[in-house]
């Protein structure tokens, strides 16, 4: 079995966005001392309760995960169309992925109370990057697939 360069930007892709998962977004502070602290699965209030109201951006994270899983799986068995789709598909659920955080932001931070700082973590990160090797998938996929053309197309044999 051949391994090719674009199924490491795969597994790449799948290993930032479980780190995306498993860590911390944003830390929220409040004009009066207060934390607030976003994660995928859920939003930390100051008081100590839990609300489970950004458990959307956890559910987009592993659709997209499992969406270059399945990008990488086909890979193996050089499919270049659905690995071309795949690669799509992920960067448009990680693009829909950051408008719902800057949602969840707006809306749901911001009706509480009026937000002085907003301290980003590394996490928040780590989709962008997963969207540009998805980018990058997409474009060494669609040239080895012309490669692999082009080579054939060059053995015909002539009447």
């Amino acid at each position: 079995m051949k391994i090719r360069f674009y199924q490491f930007y795969f597994v790449l892709a799948i290993v930032l966005l479980i780190a995306t998962i498993c860590n911390d977004l944003l830390h929220v502070l409040a004009p009066n001392g207060a934390t607030y602290t976003i994660g995928n699965f859920s939003l930390l209030r100051p008081d100590g309760s839990a609300s489970c109201s950004v458990v959307a951006l956890g559910v987009v994270l592993i659709v997209a995960t499992a969406v270059n899983a399945f990008g990488l799986f086909v890979s193996f068995f050089t499919n270049f169309e659905l690995q071309k789709r795949a690669s799509i598909l992920s960067v448009l659920l990680l693009t829909g992925y950051y408008i719902l955080l800057l949602l969840y932001v707006l809306l749901v931070l911001y009706s509480d109370e009026a937000v002085t700082t907003i301290s980003l973590e590394a996490a928040v990160m780590f989709p962008f990057t997963a969207i540009v090797l998805n980018v990058l998938s997409f474009l060494a996929a669609r040239r080895t697939e012309a490669k692999i053309l082009a080579k054939a197309s060059g053995f015909r044999l002539r009447d």
